[in-house]
């Protein structure tokens, strides 16, 4: 009986730590993600990112608003000015925010990588965004 709670419990704290590590995200740069979807073809479903949590330091290129009216950052890596990436929110709290970002701010995101297939940019989704 001892040995069976022993197992019972093993397995609760695995499927919890399996839990959070599907929940981690990954640090990495605008720049080698558009690689990633460069040698993909400019196919995301092809990325080992995609539909994966990643944090990112980026730069504002535009800050717009979508058809829908939705909060829209076109973003650069910050070393550069060319857009690899386009940003939406993750809630209301994050389209105020990112509706009040100004070209040229550097900030750090943390995203889902989303669809986008032959396009020059990459969909990045869910974000939020830090100063």
């Amino acid at each position: 009986m001892k040995n069976i709670k022993t197992v019972f419990v093993a397995a609760a704290f695995l499927g919890a730590a399996s839990l959070c590590a599907a929940q981690a995200e990954t640090k990495t740069t605008l720049t080698k993600l558009h690689q990633s979807y460069e040698k993909q073809g400019r196919r995301a479903l092809g990325m080992p990112e995609y539909g994966k949590r990643v944090q990112f330091p980026a730069l504002v290129v535009e800050a717009s608003d979508s058809f829908g009216g939705t909060s829209l950052i076109r973003a650069a890596d910050v070393r550069g000015s060319q857009e690899l990436a386009r940003l939406t929110p993750a809630d209301d709290a994050q389209n105020q925010k990112m509706g009040e970002m100004r070209s040229g701010a550097k900030f750090t995101a943390s995203c889902e990588v989303g669809f986008a297939m032959g396009s020059a940019f990459l969909t990045m989704k869910d974000c939020v965004i830090r100063p």
